[in-house]
Protein backbone atom coordinates (compact mmCIF):
# COMPACT_ATOMS: atom_id res chain seq x y z
CA UNK A 1 0.00 0.00 0.00
CA UNK A 2 3.19 2.60 0.62
CA UNK A 3 4.04 1.80 -3.28
CA UNK A 4 0.71 3.36 -4.39
CA UNK A 5 0.30 6.07 -1.74
CA UNK A 6 -1.38 9.22 -3.33
CA UNK A 7 1.41 11.23 -5.16
CA UNK A 8 1.43 14.79 -5.78
CA UNK A 9 1.19 15.92 -9.68
CA UNK A 10 3.75 18.02 -11.32
CA UNK A 11 2.37 17.06 -14.95
CA UNK A 12 3.85 19.35 -17.64
CA UNK A 13 4.33 19.60 -21.59
CA UNK A 14 8.48 18.84 -22.61
CA UNK A 15 9.39 21.75 -25.28
CA UNK A 16 11.80 18.87 -26.79
CA UNK A 17 9.67 15.79 -27.01
CA UNK A 18 12.00 12.61 -26.09
CA UNK A 19 11.50 10.65 -29.80
CA UNK A 20 14.70 8.27 -28.54
CA UNK A 21 12.16 6.39 -27.01
CA UNK A 22 10.48 5.47 -30.47
CA UNK A 23 13.64 3.65 -31.33
CA UNK A 24 15.25 2.98 -27.95
CA UNK A 25 11.93 2.20 -25.60
CA UNK A 26 14.53 -0.05 -23.13
CA UNK A 27 17.90 1.14 -22.27
CA UNK A 28 18.93 -1.74 -19.66
CA UNK A 29 21.81 -1.49 -16.88
CA UNK A 30 23.62 -3.91 -14.55
CA UNK A 31 23.39 -2.41 -11.46
CA UNK A 32 19.90 -0.34 -11.39
CA UNK A 33 17.04 -2.31 -11.95
CA UNK A 34 13.55 -0.41 -13.06
CA UNK A 35 10.11 -1.91 -12.99
CA UNK A 36 6.76 -0.17 -13.33
CA UNK A 37 3.36 -0.95 -11.80
CA UNK A 38 0.12 0.65 -12.76
CA UNK A 39 -2.62 0.76 -10.96
CA UNK A 40 -5.19 -0.06 -13.62
CA UNK A 41 -5.65 -2.09 -17.10
CA UNK A 42 -7.23 1.11 -18.29
CA UNK A 43 -6.56 5.10 -18.29
CA UNK A 44 -9.32 7.51 -19.15
CA UNK A 45 -8.91 10.85 -20.63
CA UNK A 46 -9.64 13.34 -18.14
CA UNK A 47 -8.74 11.43 -15.32
CA UNK A 48 -5.17 10.31 -14.10
CA UNK A 49 -2.44 7.70 -15.05
CA UNK A 50 -1.58 6.50 -11.49
CA UNK A 51 0.98 3.71 -10.45
CA UNK A 52 4.72 3.30 -8.83
CA UNK A 53 8.00 3.01 -9.79
CA UNK A 54 9.96 0.23 -8.19
CA UNK A 55 13.75 1.05 -8.37
CA UNK A 56 16.39 -1.41 -7.20
CA UNK A 57 20.21 -0.29 -6.86
CA UNK A 58 22.53 -3.07 -6.48
CA UNK A 59 20.31 -5.96 -5.77
CA UNK A 60 19.39 -4.31 -2.41
CA UNK A 61 20.29 -3.59 0.63
CA UNK A 62 20.92 -7.05 1.64
CA UNK A 63 22.97 -8.94 -1.10
CA UNK A 64 26.36 -9.60 -1.41
CA UNK A 65 27.10 -7.02 -4.26
CA UNK A 66 26.19 -4.65 -1.63
CA UNK A 67 28.78 -5.65 0.54
CA UNK A 68 31.64 -5.69 -2.11
CA UNK A 69 33.37 -2.24 -2.80
CA UNK A 70 31.58 -0.84 -6.22
CA UNK A 71 32.10 2.57 -7.81
CA UNK A 72 29.76 5.46 -6.46
CA UNK A 73 26.54 5.23 -8.41
CA UNK A 74 24.31 9.32 -8.08
CA UNK A 75 21.32 9.79 -9.44
CA UNK A 76 20.66 13.55 -11.19
CA UNK A 77 16.74 13.28 -12.13
CA UNK A 78 13.98 10.48 -12.78
CA UNK A 79 11.26 11.29 -14.87
CA UNK A 80 7.83 9.56 -16.22
CA UNK A 81 6.55 9.87 -19.62
CA UNK A 82 3.29 8.80 -20.92
CA UNK A 83 3.43 9.52 -25.28
CA UNK A 84 1.42 8.51 -28.21
CA UNK A 85 3.11 7.12 -31.39
CA UNK A 86 1.60 6.69 -34.51
CA UNK A 87 3.50 4.35 -36.94
CA UNK A 88 2.81 3.30 -40.94
CA UNK A 89 5.58 0.76 -41.74
CA UNK A 90 8.67 2.34 -41.67
CA UNK A 91 7.44 6.16 -40.44
CA UNK A 92 7.03 6.87 -36.97
CA UNK A 93 5.54 9.80 -35.65
CA UNK A 94 5.47 10.93 -31.77
CA UNK A 95 1.59 13.07 -31.26
CA UNK A 96 1.56 13.23 -27.45
CA UNK A 97 4.08 13.49 -24.89
CA UNK A 98 3.06 14.24 -21.00
CA UNK A 99 5.73 14.19 -18.14
CA UNK A 100 6.52 14.47 -14.53
CA UNK A 101 9.76 14.36 -12.82
CA UNK A 102 9.74 11.94 -9.33
CA UNK A 103 13.75 13.18 -8.25
CA UNK A 104 15.19 16.33 -9.40
CA UNK A 105 17.39 18.87 -8.00
CA UNK A 106 14.06 20.30 -5.76
CA UNK A 107 13.40 17.00 -5.04
CA UNK A 108 15.32 14.68 -3.41
CA UNK A 109 15.18 10.77 -3.26
CA UNK A 110 13.80 8.94 -0.42
CA UNK A 111 15.61 8.23 2.58
CA UNK A 112 16.86 4.58 2.07
CA UNK A 113 17.89 5.83 -1.04
CA UNK A 114 20.23 8.79 -0.45
CA UNK A 115 23.10 8.66 1.57
CA UNK A 116 22.75 9.87 4.96
CA UNK A 117 24.90 13.24 5.58
CA UNK A 118 26.23 13.95 2.03
CA UNK A 119 25.13 16.89 0.42
CA UNK A 120 24.19 17.10 -3.56
CA UNK A 121 27.43 17.63 -5.38
CA UNK A 122 26.76 18.79 -9.18
CA UNK A 123 22.92 18.27 -9.14
CA UNK A 124 24.00 14.86 -8.19
CA UNK A 125 22.14 12.54 -5.26
CA UNK A 126 24.21 9.91 -4.12
CA UNK A 127 22.83 6.59 -3.07
CA UNK A 128 23.53 3.31 -1.65
CA UNK A 129 22.04 0.00 -2.68
CA UNK A 130 18.37 -0.32 -1.57
CA UNK A 131 15.21 -0.96 -2.72
CA UNK A 132 12.87 1.69 -3.07
CA UNK A 133 8.91 2.51 -4.89
CA UNK A 134 8.68 6.22 -6.37
CA UNK A 135 4.56 6.63 -6.65
CA UNK A 136 3.70 8.99 -9.72
CA UNK A 137 0.58 10.30 -10.76
CA UNK A 138 -0.22 12.19 -14.87
CA UNK A 139 -2.90 14.07 -15.33
CA UNK A 140 -4.63 13.38 -18.52
CA UNK A 141 -6.67 15.67 -20.72
CA UNK A 142 -10.04 14.84 -21.58
CA UNK A 143 -9.11 14.76 -25.68
CA UNK A 144 -6.02 12.27 -25.81
CA UNK A 145 -5.79 11.41 -28.81
CA UNK A 146 -7.06 8.56 -31.56
CA UNK A 147 -7.75 5.21 -30.09
CA UNK A 148 -5.24 2.47 -29.57
CA UNK A 149 -5.31 0.93 -33.03
CA UNK A 150 -2.96 -2.63 -34.48
CA UNK A 151 -2.91 -3.63 -37.87
CA UNK A 152 -0.15 -5.63 -39.99
CA UNK A 153 1.82 -2.49 -41.10
CA UNK A 154 -0.17 0.26 -39.65
CA UNK A 155 -1.02 1.10 -35.39
CA UNK A 156 -1.28 3.67 -32.81
CA UNK A 157 0.19 2.91 -29.58
CA UNK A 158 0.20 4.80 -26.25
CA UNK A 159 3.46 4.30 -23.32
CA UNK A 160 4.22 4.79 -19.71
CA UNK A 161 8.10 5.00 -19.89
CA UNK A 162 10.47 5.65 -16.90
CA UNK A 163 13.88 7.45 -17.46
CA UNK A 164 16.71 7.55 -14.76
CA UNK A 165 19.68 9.99 -15.75
CA UNK A 166 22.42 8.49 -13.40
CA UNK A 167 26.30 8.95 -13.43
CA UNK A 168 28.30 5.77 -12.57
CA UNK A 169 32.22 6.38 -11.55
CA UNK A 170 32.13 9.70 -13.60
CA UNK A 171 30.16 8.60 -16.80
CA UNK A 172 27.14 9.79 -17.26
CA UNK A 173 24.58 6.72 -18.33
CA UNK A 174 20.85 6.39 -18.79
CA UNK A 175 18.19 3.41 -18.16
CA UNK A 176 14.88 3.37 -19.26
CA UNK A 177 12.15 0.94 -19.41
CA UNK A 178 8.75 1.29 -21.14
CA UNK A 179 5.72 -0.73 -20.46
CA UNK A 180 2.49 0.11 -23.04
CA UNK A 181 -0.71 1.12 -21.64
CA UNK A 182 -4.56 1.55 -22.90
CA UNK A 183 -5.43 5.47 -23.00
CA UNK A 184 -8.98 6.35 -24.02
CA UNK A 185 -10.46 9.57 -25.20
CA UNK A 186 -14.04 10.27 -23.46
CA UNK A 187 -16.93 10.73 -25.55
CA UNK A 188 -19.99 12.53 -23.95
CA UNK A 189 -22.72 9.82 -23.85
CA UNK A 190 -25.11 12.58 -24.40
CA UNK A 191 -23.90 13.63 -28.04
CA UNK A 192 -21.86 10.03 -29.26
CA UNK A 193 -25.83 7.42 -28.82
CA UNK A 194 -27.99 10.10 -29.52
CA UNK A 195 -30.47 9.88 -32.67
CA UNK A 196 -30.10 11.45 -35.97
CA UNK A 197 -32.79 14.00 -36.57
CA UNK A 198 -32.87 12.78 -39.71
CA UNK A 199 -31.92 9.14 -40.47
CA UNK A 200 -29.14 8.18 -42.69
CA UNK A 201 -30.50 6.62 -45.77
CA UNK A 202 -29.08 5.41 -48.98
CA UNK A 203 -30.81 3.90 -52.07
CA UNK A 204 -29.97 1.77 -55.42
CA UNK A 205 -32.05 0.70 -57.67
CA UNK A 206 -30.90 -1.98 -60.97
CA UNK A 207 -32.69 -2.72 -64.18
CA UNK A 208 -32.86 -6.07 -66.14
CA UNK A 209 -34.80 -6.83 -69.05
CA UNK A 210 -36.52 -9.97 -68.73
CA UNK A 211 -39.16 -11.40 -71.81
CA UNK A 212 -39.30 -8.20 -73.68
CA UNK A 213 -40.59 -6.35 -70.50
CA UNK A 214 -38.04 -3.96 -67.99
CA UNK A 215 -37.82 -4.81 -64.07
CA UNK A 216 -36.95 -2.91 -61.67
CA UNK A 217 -35.50 -3.79 -58.18
CA UNK A 218 -35.14 -0.60 -55.75
CA UNK A 219 -32.79 -1.21 -52.51
CA UNK A 220 -32.83 1.30 -49.46
CA UNK A 221 -31.26 1.18 -46.21
CA UNK A 222 -30.95 3.24 -43.34
CA UNK A 223 -30.11 3.88 -39.80
CA UNK A 224 -31.33 5.98 -36.85
CA UNK A 225 -27.51 6.69 -35.85
CA UNK A 226 -24.18 6.66 -36.98
CA UNK A 227 -21.99 5.79 -33.61
CA UNK A 228 -22.07 1.76 -32.44
CA UNK A 229 -19.87 0.38 -29.78
CA UNK A 230 -17.70 -2.27 -30.45
CA UNK A 231 -18.93 -5.82 -28.95
CA UNK A 232 -22.69 -5.16 -29.35
CA UNK A 233 -24.94 -5.64 -32.04
CA UNK A 234 -25.70 -2.93 -35.10
CA UNK A 235 -29.06 -2.24 -36.66
CA UNK A 236 -30.00 -1.33 -40.02
CA UNK A 237 -33.54 -0.73 -41.97
CA UNK A 238 -33.96 -2.46 -45.40
CA UNK A 239 -36.64 -2.43 -47.53
CA UNK A 240 -36.77 -3.82 -50.71
CA UNK A 241 -39.09 -3.16 -53.90
CA UNK A 242 -39.33 -5.13 -56.79
CA UNK A 243 -41.24 -4.04 -59.81
CA UNK A 244 -41.24 -7.01 -62.01
CA UNK A 245 -41.20 -11.11 -61.57
CA UNK A 246 -38.10 -11.44 -60.12
CA UNK A 247 -37.46 -12.74 -56.56
CA UNK A 248 -35.07 -11.78 -53.92
CA UNK A 249 -33.82 -14.30 -51.58
CA UNK A 250 -30.74 -13.64 -50.40
CA UNK A 251 -29.72 -10.28 -48.35
CA UNK A 252 -26.30 -9.86 -46.68
CA UNK A 253 -24.67 -7.62 -44.55
CA UNK A 254 -21.10 -6.48 -44.28
CA UNK A 255 -18.47 -4.90 -41.94
CA UNK A 256 -15.96 -3.57 -43.71
CA UNK A 257 -12.91 -2.21 -42.45
CA UNK A 258 -11.07 1.09 -44.74
CA UNK A 259 -7.93 2.30 -44.14
CA UNK A 260 -6.38 5.58 -45.67
CA UNK A 261 -2.98 5.81 -45.71
CA UNK A 262 -1.69 9.01 -46.91
CA UNK A 263 1.76 10.21 -48.12
CA UNK A 264 1.85 13.68 -47.43
CA UNK A 265 1.39 15.85 -43.77
CA UNK A 266 -1.66 17.55 -43.33
CA UNK A 267 -1.91 20.81 -43.21
CA UNK A 268 -2.59 23.23 -39.96
CA UNK A 269 -3.12 26.91 -38.25
CA UNK A 270 -2.93 28.21 -35.56
CA UNK A 271 -5.43 26.93 -33.48
CA UNK A 272 -5.02 23.27 -35.15
CA UNK A 273 -5.11 20.84 -38.22
CA UNK A 274 -7.03 22.59 -40.80
CA UNK A 275 -10.54 21.12 -42.14
CA UNK A 276 -8.87 20.07 -45.47
CA UNK A 277 -9.18 16.81 -47.88
CA UNK A 278 -6.07 15.09 -48.09
CA UNK A 279 -6.04 12.79 -51.24
CA UNK A 280 -4.87 9.02 -49.68
CA UNK A 281 -1.90 7.44 -51.15
CA UNK A 282 -3.42 4.14 -51.17
CA UNK A 283 -6.42 2.47 -49.79
CA UNK A 284 -6.53 -0.73 -47.94
CA UNK A 285 -10.25 -2.96 -47.52
CA UNK A 286 -10.96 -5.83 -45.16
CA UNK A 287 -13.96 -7.31 -44.77
CA UNK A 288 -14.63 -7.81 -40.91
CA UNK A 289 -17.95 -9.67 -40.48
CA UNK A 290 -20.66 -10.91 -42.67
CA UNK A 291 -24.08 -12.03 -41.66
CA UNK A 292 -27.20 -13.09 -43.52
CA UNK A 293 -30.71 -12.23 -42.89
CA UNK A 294 -32.04 -15.93 -43.00
CA UNK A 295 -36.24 -16.98 -43.80
CA UNK A 296 -36.40 -13.42 -45.85
CA UNK A 297 -37.70 -13.06 -49.51
CA UNK A 298 -39.27 -10.54 -51.17
CA UNK A 299 -41.47 -11.63 -54.52
CA UNK A 300 -41.99 -9.76 -57.79
CA UNK A 301 -44.52 -6.92 -57.52
CA UNK A 302 -44.23 -6.22 -54.19
CA UNK A 303 -42.20 -4.52 -51.30
CA UNK A 304 -41.20 -5.47 -47.82
CA UNK A 305 -39.22 -4.17 -45.22
CA UNK A 306 -37.00 -5.41 -42.08
CA UNK A 307 -34.87 -4.60 -39.20
CA UNK A 308 -31.95 -6.55 -39.86
CA UNK A 309 -28.80 -7.14 -37.64
CA UNK A 310 -24.84 -7.69 -37.08
CA UNK A 311 -22.45 -8.24 -34.88
CA UNK A 312 -19.88 -5.68 -34.31
CA UNK A 313 -16.60 -7.82 -33.08
CA UNK A 314 -14.73 -6.66 -29.87
CA UNK A 315 -11.78 -4.11 -30.32
CA UNK A 316 -12.75 -2.30 -33.45
CA UNK A 317 -12.69 1.14 -33.55
CA UNK A 318 -12.48 4.36 -36.00
CA UNK A 319 -9.07 6.15 -35.71
CA UNK A 320 -9.43 10.13 -37.43
CA UNK A 321 -6.95 10.38 -39.98
CA UNK A 322 -3.75 11.63 -38.32
CA UNK A 323 -0.29 12.17 -39.45
CA UNK A 324 0.36 8.93 -41.73
CA UNK A 325 -3.20 7.08 -41.87
CA UNK A 326 -6.94 6.82 -40.78
CA UNK A 327 -9.43 4.00 -40.08
CA UNK A 328 -13.07 4.23 -41.19
CA UNK A 329 -16.09 1.67 -41.13
CA UNK A 330 -18.73 1.41 -43.38
CA UNK A 331 -21.98 -0.79 -43.66
CA UNK A 332 -22.50 -3.13 -46.79
CA UNK A 333 -26.04 -4.33 -47.63
CA UNK A 334 -25.98 -6.73 -50.39
CA UNK A 335 -28.85 -8.50 -52.31
CA UNK A 336 -28.45 -11.36 -55.22
CA UNK A 337 -31.09 -9.92 -57.88
CA UNK A 338 -29.86 -12.66 -60.42
CA UNK A 339 -27.09 -15.48 -60.81
CA UNK A 340 -24.55 -13.05 -61.42
CA UNK A 341 -25.91 -9.97 -60.64
CA UNK A 342 -26.04 -7.92 -57.41
CA UNK A 343 -26.97 -4.73 -55.86
CA UNK A 344 -25.19 -3.22 -52.44
CA UNK A 345 -25.68 0.09 -50.65
CA UNK A 346 -23.04 1.38 -48.41
CA UNK A 347 -23.10 3.48 -44.63
CA UNK A 348 -20.36 5.53 -43.09
CA UNK A 349 -20.86 3.93 -39.53
CA UNK A 350 -18.48 4.79 -36.54
CA UNK A 351 -17.00 2.47 -33.85
CA UNK A 352 -16.15 3.32 -30.55
CA UNK A 353 -14.56 1.40 -27.50
CA UNK A 354 -17.07 0.58 -24.86
CA UNK A 355 -15.34 2.13 -22.26
CA UNK A 356 -15.14 5.49 -23.83
CA UNK A 357 -18.73 6.30 -22.84
CA UNK A 358 -18.99 3.23 -19.73
CA UNK A 359 -16.04 4.64 -17.53
CA UNK A 360 -14.26 2.37 -15.17
CA UNK A 361 -15.37 3.08 -11.68
CA UNK A 362 -11.53 3.91 -10.38
CA UNK A 363 -11.52 7.05 -13.52
CA UNK A 364 -15.43 7.96 -12.80
CA UNK A 365 -15.39 10.50 -10.34
CA UNK A 366 -12.05 12.32 -11.46
CA UNK A 367 -13.49 12.54 -15.41
CA UNK A 368 -17.13 13.70 -13.96
CA UNK A 369 -15.15 16.59 -12.02
CA UNK A 370 -13.11 17.08 -15.32
CA UNK A 371 -15.29 18.01 -17.35
CA UNK A 372 -17.89 19.74 -15.57
CA UNK A 373 -14.65 22.26 -14.67
CA UNK A 374 -14.25 22.18 -18.40
CA UNK A 375 -17.81 23.32 -19.59
CA UNK A 376 -17.84 25.58 -16.25
CA UNK A 377 -14.74 27.98 -17.39
CA UNK A 378 -15.22 27.60 -21.16
CA UNK A 379 -16.61 31.04 -22.51
CA UNK A 380 -19.77 30.68 -24.77
CA UNK A 381 -21.10 33.50 -26.65
CA UNK A 382 -25.10 31.06 -26.18
CA UNK A 383 -26.42 31.67 -22.27
CA UNK A 384 -26.97 28.68 -20.21
CA UNK A 385 -25.26 25.79 -21.93
CA UNK A 386 -24.15 24.92 -18.75
CA UNK A 387 -22.62 20.86 -18.92
CA UNK A 388 -24.05 18.76 -16.01
CA UNK A 389 -22.06 14.94 -16.63
CA UNK A 390 -24.39 12.22 -14.23
CA UNK A 391 -22.33 9.36 -13.51
CA UNK A 392 -23.31 6.17 -14.67
CA UNK A 393 -25.97 7.08 -17.39
CA UNK A 394 -23.86 6.68 -20.47
CA UNK A 395 -26.07 3.90 -22.10
CA UNK A 396 -29.37 5.57 -20.71
CA UNK A 397 -28.48 8.79 -21.97
CA UNK A 398 -29.39 8.01 -25.51
CA UNK A 399 -33.40 6.25 -24.62
CA UNK A 400 -33.65 8.83 -22.17
CA UNK A 401 -33.52 11.91 -24.58
CA UNK A 402 -35.80 9.85 -27.06
CA UNK A 403 -38.18 9.45 -24.28
CA UNK A 404 -38.23 13.15 -24.19
CA UNK A 405 -38.40 14.10 -27.19
CA UNK A 406 -41.41 11.46 -27.64
CA UNK A 407 -43.41 12.78 -24.70
CA UNK A 408 -42.86 16.32 -25.12
CA UNK A 409 -45.88 17.41 -26.88
CA UNK A 410 -48.14 14.77 -24.23
CA UNK A 411 -50.46 15.15 -21.75
CA UNK A 412 -48.69 14.13 -18.13
CA UNK A 413 -50.30 12.26 -15.95
CA UNK A 414 -51.67 14.95 -13.71
CA UNK A 415 -52.78 17.05 -16.77
CA UNK A 416 -55.13 14.53 -17.78
CA UNK A 417 -56.78 13.94 -14.58
CA UNK A 418 -57.33 17.60 -14.30
CA UNK A 419 -59.10 17.12 -17.69
CA UNK A 420 -61.20 15.03 -16.51
CA UNK A 421 -61.97 16.61 -13.81
CA UNK A 422 -63.01 19.54 -15.25
CA UNK A 423 -64.74 17.59 -17.76
CA UNK A 424 -66.60 15.68 -15.13
CA UNK A 425 -67.58 19.42 -13.31
CA UNK A 426 -70.66 20.34 -15.89
CA UNK A 427 -72.03 17.63 -15.60
CA UNK A 428 -72.29 17.50 -11.79
CA UNK A 429 -73.26 20.65 -11.48
CA UNK A 430 -76.21 20.09 -14.17
CA UNK A 431 -77.08 16.86 -12.22
CA UNK A 432 -77.54 18.82 -8.60
CA UNK A 433 -79.88 22.10 -10.51
CA UNK A 434 -81.56 19.33 -11.40
CA UNK A 435 -81.72 17.44 -8.10
CA UNK A 436 -82.45 20.72 -6.11
CA UNK A 437 -85.92 22.35 -6.15
CA UNK A 438 -86.52 25.87 -7.76
CA UNK A 439 -86.74 28.79 -5.91
CA UNK A 440 -88.10 32.08 -6.49
CA UNK A 441 -85.49 34.95 -7.13
CA UNK A 442 -86.58 37.58 -4.77
CA UNK A 443 -85.36 40.97 -5.11
CA UNK A 444 -83.32 43.48 -2.73
CA UNK A 445 -81.33 46.74 -2.42
CA UNK A 446 -78.36 46.49 -4.50
CA UNK A 447 -75.37 46.76 -2.52
CA UNK A 448 -77.37 45.08 0.84
CA UNK A 449 -76.25 41.58 2.36
CA UNK A 450 -79.14 39.63 1.67
CA UNK A 451 -78.54 37.53 5.19
CA UNK A 452 -79.22 40.88 7.38
CA UNK A 453 -82.51 41.74 8.47
CA UNK A 454 -84.54 44.58 7.69
CA UNK A 455 -83.19 46.86 10.26
CA UNK A 456 -80.03 45.98 10.18
CA UNK A 457 -80.49 46.81 6.20
CA UNK A 458 -82.43 50.17 6.83
CA UNK A 459 -80.64 50.98 10.06
CA UNK A 460 -80.71 55.02 9.09
CA UNK A 461 -84.48 54.68 7.71
CA UNK A 462 -87.41 56.04 10.13
CA UNK A 463 -89.72 52.98 10.68
CA UNK A 464 -93.50 53.77 11.37
CA UNK A 465 -95.34 51.93 13.83
CA UNK A 466 -98.37 50.06 12.51
CA UNK A 467 -97.94 51.12 8.84
CA UNK A 468 -96.42 49.89 5.55
CA UNK A 469 -94.06 52.37 4.53
CA UNK A 470 -91.51 54.28 5.49
CA UNK A 471 -89.48 57.53 3.97
CA UNK A 472 -85.10 58.19 3.92
CA UNK A 473 -83.76 61.00 5.84
CA UNK A 474 -82.87 63.57 2.85
CA UNK A 475 -78.98 64.32 2.76
CA UNK A 476 -80.43 67.89 1.18
CA UNK A 477 -83.53 70.00 2.03
CA UNK A 478 -83.66 70.54 -1.80
CA UNK A 479 -83.46 66.90 -3.16
CA UNK A 480 -84.31 63.27 -1.19
CA UNK A 481 -81.39 60.90 -1.84
CA UNK A 482 -82.42 57.79 -4.53
CA UNK A 483 -81.96 54.23 -3.58
CA UNK A 484 -81.13 52.12 -7.11
CA UNK A 485 -84.38 48.82 -6.41
CA UNK A 486 -83.24 45.62 -8.45
CA UNK A 487 -86.03 45.18 -11.55
CA UNK A 488 -87.25 41.77 -11.57
CA UNK A 489 -86.98 40.18 -14.78
CA UNK A 490 -89.35 40.23 -17.04
CA UNK A 491 -91.71 37.44 -18.03
CA UNK A 492 -92.66 36.77 -21.46
CA UNK A 493 -96.59 37.02 -21.40
CA UNK A 494 -98.31 33.22 -21.71
CA UNK A 495 -98.90 31.79 -24.86
CA UNK A 496 -102.34 30.16 -25.41
CA UNK A 497 -102.55 27.23 -26.98
CA UNK A 498 -104.41 27.22 -30.65
CA UNK A 499 -107.09 24.26 -31.32
CA UNK A 500 -108.05 23.35 -34.52
CA UNK A 501 -111.38 24.39 -34.95
CA UNK A 502 -113.69 27.01 -36.82
CA UNK A 503 -112.60 30.29 -38.09
CA UNK A 504 -114.66 31.69 -35.49
CA UNK A 505 -112.81 30.43 -32.56
CA UNK A 506 -109.63 31.25 -34.35
CA UNK A 507 -110.54 35.09 -34.64
CA UNK A 508 -111.61 34.58 -31.00
CA UNK A 509 -108.36 33.62 -29.85
CA UNK A 510 -106.33 35.65 -31.40
CA UNK A 511 -108.04 38.52 -30.20
CA UNK A 512 -107.99 37.01 -26.18
CA UNK A 513 -104.10 37.14 -27.06
CA UNK A 514 -103.78 40.59 -28.27
CA UNK A 515 -105.70 41.21 -25.09
CA UNK A 516 -103.22 39.81 -23.02
CA UNK A 517 -100.19 41.12 -24.58
CA UNK A 518 -101.59 44.96 -24.21
CA UNK A 519 -102.60 44.25 -20.65
CA UNK A 520 -98.76 43.00 -20.05
CA UNK A 521 -97.40 45.69 -21.95
CA UNK A 522 -99.33 48.37 -19.80
CA UNK A 523 -98.31 46.58 -16.61
CA UNK A 524 -94.55 46.38 -17.56
CA UNK A 525 -95.41 50.42 -18.14
CA UNK A 526 -96.63 50.85 -14.82
CA UNK A 527 -93.92 49.20 -13.03
CA UNK A 528 -90.85 51.12 -14.73
CA UNK A 529 -93.14 54.38 -14.02
CA UNK A 530 -93.32 53.94 -10.43
CA UNK A 531 -90.12 52.17 -9.79
CA UNK A 532 -88.10 54.93 -11.86
CA UNK A 533 -90.17 58.34 -12.82
CA UNK A 534 -92.23 58.54 -9.28
CA UNK A 535 -89.57 57.72 -7.13
CA UNK A 536 -88.08 60.76 -7.17
CA UNK A 537 -91.83 62.55 -5.73
CA UNK A 538 -93.18 59.62 -3.34
CA UNK A 539 -90.03 58.04 -2.32
CA UNK A 540 -88.42 54.32 -2.73
CA UNK A 541 -91.26 51.46 -3.37
CA UNK A 542 -90.93 47.77 -3.47
CA UNK A 543 -93.58 46.66 -6.13
CA UNK A 544 -93.30 43.02 -5.79
CA UNK A 545 -91.31 40.99 -3.17
CA UNK A 546 -91.76 37.39 -2.70
CA UNK A 547 -92.10 37.54 1.52
CA UNK A 548 -95.24 39.49 0.79
CA UNK A 549 -94.01 42.99 2.23
CA UNK A 550 -95.17 46.30 0.20
CA UNK A 551 -93.67 49.73 1.25
CA UNK A 552 -95.09 52.91 -0.37
CA UNK A 553 -95.64 56.59 0.23
CA UNK A 554 -98.29 57.55 2.75
CA UNK A 555 -99.66 60.01 -0.27
CA UNK A 556 -100.87 57.43 -2.38
CA UNK A 557 -101.32 54.59 -0.33
CA UNK A 558 -104.76 53.76 -2.86
CA UNK A 559 -102.33 53.61 -5.87
CA UNK A 560 -101.55 50.30 -5.45
CA UNK A 561 -104.71 48.59 -5.17
CA UNK A 562 -106.22 51.01 -7.89
CA UNK A 563 -103.07 50.06 -9.98
CA UNK A 564 -101.31 47.37 -10.06
CA UNK A 565 -102.65 43.76 -8.82
CA UNK A 566 -99.57 42.68 -7.77
CA UNK A 567 -99.23 45.37 -5.42
CA UNK A 568 -102.77 44.97 -3.89
CA UNK A 569 -101.81 41.76 -3.61
CA UNK A 570 -98.35 42.43 -1.62
CA UNK A 571 -100.24 45.25 0.50
CA UNK A 572 -102.65 42.81 1.77
CA UNK A 573 -99.85 40.97 3.01
CA UNK A 574 -97.93 44.25 4.87
CA UNK A 575 -101.02 44.89 6.82
CA UNK A 576 -101.36 41.77 8.49
CA UNK A 577 -97.96 42.60 9.93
Amino acid sequence: MEALRRAPSRTFVPLALPIDIIDFPKLPHPRVTVAIRISAPIFMGGATAEGAIELTIDGGPKTLRAQRKLPPLSVDRISVALVGIERSGARQYMFRCLMTDLIDEAHPPPIGMARPNQPMSDRLWDVMPSKTALPFRLDLPVVLGPTPFKSRKNNVTYMISVLVEAKVDGRRTYIRTSEEVTVLTVHDPEKALINLPNPLVVTDEVQSSRRGSLETVVLTAGVHRQTWISGYPLYVDVRIAIRGGRTVRKIELQLERSTFVYAHAAPSDETGLGETLRLPDRCENKVISKATCLGWQVTGHSSDLKTCGLFIPPGLASVDAGRFFGVRFFLNVKITVSFAKYLTVQLPITIIHPNSIDIPPNSLAQVAATIEHKHRYRTSTTPDTSYRYRAGQAFLAARRQSFERTTRNTLTHEEINDLARRLDEPINLATQQQQQPRRRASTSLIGANPNTNLKTRYRNSKFLEGTSSFRSPPSSPSRSPIINIAIPPQREPPAIPIRRTHRASLEEQSSRQRLLDNQHSNMQRRRTRSSVEDRRYRGPRLQRSTSGLKFSSSEDGDDGEDGDPFIARAGGCNRGL
